[in-house]
């Protein structure tokens, strides 16, 4: 049998080439549950998943409990890539910002 799924959301991740994707998975006739992927973007091949965690489905109210647990301001934070990059000392550089040089 084929597996069912039905994407239900995706969220940045942490960093412009990475992203969360929430997916409802499950087999015909059984009860669905959730997905979470990690992926990158991987140029020419689009959207590439690197991770998945399957959840029971009586896990999803359980996660739903723990999130709910989080601090407000941890909860409604936005993500800043910026802030991301220059802390790990990356920069973004464009054909502008860059010189040939004939060797």
């Amino acid at each position: 049998m084929a597996t069912v799924e039905k994407e239900l959301g995706v969220m940045a991740g942490d960093g412009e080439d990475s992203r969360i994707q929430l997916v409802q998975v499950g087999e015909p006739g059984e009860v669905p549950t959730l997905e979470v992927r990690l992926q990158r973007h991987g140029n020419d091949l689009g959207w590439v998943t690197h991770r998945r965690i399957r959840m029971a489905p009586g896990q999803v109210g359980d996660l739903q409990d723990a999130i709910n647990l989080m601090d407000p301001d941890a909860r409604q934070a936005d993500i800043d890539h910026d802030r991301e990059r220059r802390k790990a000392g990356l920069s973004i550089v464009d054909d502008s910002d860059t010189q040939k040089s004939s060797g």
